[in-house]
């Protein structure tokens, strides 16, 4: 986000700069603190976040339906809506449900380009409702999250239809399948131009953030900004000890939050799809309840909680474990109930009549099968959890300090140098770790 900002800022933004050099204008062409530029930096970065929850179920899937709809004369494009978009409608509808919910409660965007622009969203007058003046205006703050709730009660109501009829989505059965690949053909340079879309607009900000990183103040490339390259902004940023000990507590956070909220999402979800339980539905419309909070508020009511209930965890890490896992069990549904719906019930009834117990066949088959999902959302919870801010910055206490509110307090304090430089370096470090449970994730799911 801060890179977007140093890249099309309308004062000093590098792009704006470049342009009106070159053109010889007086005005900028962008500006990012408007409502499109709000649209188009969300836009980029959930673009990730829905191929990683699209590529586990669509990898999962058997291509012999789709052959069978090309020997029958159907074109790709026929092939394509007529029987993987239907297929996959639990993946899309998943997709749709958790991004618009995102988008409305997105803070960090809205705080940072919003706010200066002048540009008011509910997230941004719900934390100023709590911020500003003499008392928090509970009131308020509340009567907006009333009306998410309803909006995301919708959005859960359309799901839970559409999906009704799970036998419609089975794609893995007691039938062996490889997943195919297929040839795009003449559509090759546009397919490859729009894969290479996606990294390059992912790309720009982290370059002007390292460029920004190794300078003492931020100025446009050139031969003689070179001349004032230093790693000085390195040392700086790692200096502090709170520093330090933020990222070891927001990498062991994330750990736990994330393997806890997968545990007991892939139960739930087993729970809700597979038994007979009456009331089997209440547990996933529990689970997704946080969906209809916005961070600040379910920050603040995380925190009444747990200062009232008789559990030690108050001003430690671990009210921000809970908090982690009560925010993202919603997310970890969603990868868990269209990754279990694609596997036939067949599977596990042949090991039940076999003799094995439901332990067994839940961690001998079913989780196996779904690995993929698993995997694709532990990662997604994993990253979500390390660049949390607002449910953060509710709860921190001095010791308890995550990098989100560490990168807060640097761009807040105007440490541009700081930021910049301690960014790219958590940057590498999430990366590094993605790239490894990535490539585990293939060693034990669905190989291509």
């Amino acid at each position: 986000m801060i890179g977007w900002i140093l890249l099309l800022g309308p004062e000093n933004g590098l792009i704006n700069v470049w342009i009106k050099d070159l053109f010889g204008l007086e005005k900028s062409v962008f500006n990012i603190f408007t409502m499109t530029g709000m649209i188009f930096v969300e836009g980029v970065l959930w673009t990730p976040v829905v191929f990683l929850f699209m590529a586990a179920p669509f990898r999962s899937m058997d291509p012999s339906l789709e052959e069978s709809a090309y020997m029958s004369g159907a074109s790709v494009a026929k092939s394509f809506y007529h029987i993987t978009l239907k297929l996959g409608l639990p993946s899309v509808l998943s997709v749709l449900l958790l991004t618009f919910v995102r988008a409305v409660e997105a803070f960090e965007i809205p705080a940072l380009v919003g706010i200066p622009g002048g540009i008011m969203v509910l997230t941004t007058e719900i934390y100023l409702k709590l911020k500003t003046g003499l008392l928090p205006q509970y009131g308020p703050a509340s009567a907006y999250g009333v009306v998410l709730i309803f909006f995301v009660s919708l959005g859960l109501y359309l799901y839970s239809n559409a999906t009704r009829q799970a036998q419609k989505f089975y794609t893995i059965t007691g039938k062996g399948f490889r997943p195919r690949l297929l040839d795009v053909g003449k559509w090759r340079c546009a397919t490859t131009g729009l894969v290479l879309l996606l990294p390059i607009l992912l790309v720009l900000p982290m370059l002007v953030l390292l460029w920004s990183s190794i300078l003492p103040y931020y100025v446009k490339p050139s031969r003689e900004a070179l001349s004032a390259v230093t790693f000085a902004n390195y040392v700086s940023a790692f200096h502090s000890s709170n520093v330090l000990g933020a990222l070891k507590n927001s990498l062991f956070i994330s750990i736990v939050s994330a393997t806890a909220t997968m545990l007991l999402t892939s139960i739930t979800a087993w729970l809700v799809i597979r038994s007979n339980i009456r009331g089997r539905w209440l547990p996933e419309q529990l689970a997704s309840f946080t969906l209809s909070f916005p961070s600040v508020v379910l920050g603040v009511a995380l925190l009444l909680t747990y200062l009232k209930l008789p559990v030690p965890i108050y001003g430690t890490i671990w009210i921000l474990v809970v908090a982690y896992i009560t925010r993202y069990i919603p997310y970890g549904i969603r990868y868990c109930s269209p990754g279990l719906l694609q596997i036939n019930k067949e599977l596990e009834e042949s090991a039940q009549m076999s003799g094995a117990p439901w332990g067994v066949v839940f961690r001998k088959i079913v989780v196996p099968l779904m690995m993929p999902s698993l995997f694709a959302g532990w990662i997604y919870i994993f990253l979500l959890s390390v660049r949390e801010l607002t449910v953060a910055l509710m709860l921190y206490s001095p010791g308890s300090q995550v990098i989100s509110v560490i990168i807060f307090e640097m761009w807040d304090f105007g440490k541009t140098g700081d930021l910049a430089a301690f960014s790219v370096s958590i940057c590498l470090i999430l990366v590094t770790i993605a790239a490894m449970f990535h490539k585990l994730s293939k060693r034990y799911g669905l190989q291509i």
